[in-house]
């Protein structure tokens, strides 16, 4: 499911909620048309072994690995999404280490991004402490007003015994923060695509659709 807690960092909030399902489709286009594909950076961030490039890859490639090998400084992955008004995005997605010592090369990557996924891992609750970190380097060295957050609570597909994040705290810690929201499975491919299609949505209307200043 979806929960859209994100308005543009400093700006008046949109609190309507828009089914994923209704938010990203395949339509058919005349062969004479020609859509301009939009360009979006979108960063990847969170803590060691949260599933950042088991998200990534299940997304771009559709593939999942259980063997965890650590990301290295960062790692570009790319993804072209239809909106449902066939306009496209392509997505350029970089997935960042996230063990501490490569913190100091973070802003290499969320650099004029327009998306930034900070990510948590269902079974460890520091893991969502941690992203409060994430937040405020993302709100003191970024633009704020047009940067999409959104919050993925990966491995949702663990047993409740194993759970240590309930729902309800992920959705409140979105809330409190303006932030996109999903849990997600990357092994079990759950509410990968979704997430993502969800930001699309979101880059493409403040993209095109804001009023210019």
């Amino acid at each position: 499911k979806l929960y859209l807690f994100q308005k543009k960092m400093g700006c008046s909030n949109n609190k309507q909620n828009t089914p994923a399902s209704d938010a990203i489709k395949i339509k058919p286009q005349n062969k004479t048309e020609q859509k301009k594909t939009l360009d979006a950076k979108i960063v990847l961030l969170g803590d060691q072994a949260v599933g950042k490039s088991s998200i990534a890859q299940r997304f771009c490639k559709n593939i999942f690995s259980n063997q965890h090998i650590a990301t290295i400084g960062g790692a570009y992955l790319q993804q072209k999404v239809m909106l449902s008004n066939g306009e496209s995005i392509k997505l350029h997605i970089w997935d960042t280490g996230g063990q501490e010592r490569f913190r100091a090369m973070a802003n290499l990557y969320y650099r004029d991004a327009a998306a930034a996924i900070l990510t948590y891992d269902v079974t460890n609750s520091d893991s969502l402490e941690s992203l409060k970190f994430w937040i405020n380097e993302l709100r003191t060295k970024c633009d704020q007003e047009n940067l999409v957050l959104c919050l993925a609570g990966n491995k949702c597909d663990v047993s409740q015994d194993m759970r240590k994040v309930p729902l309800n705290k992920g959705k409140a810690f979105a809330q409190e923060n303006n932030m996109i929201f999903y849990e997600t499975s990357a092994r079990d491919d759950i509410g990968i695509k979704e997430l993502f299609n969800a930001v699309a949505k979101k880059i493409y209307e403040i993209k095109t659709l804001s009023p210019q200043e």
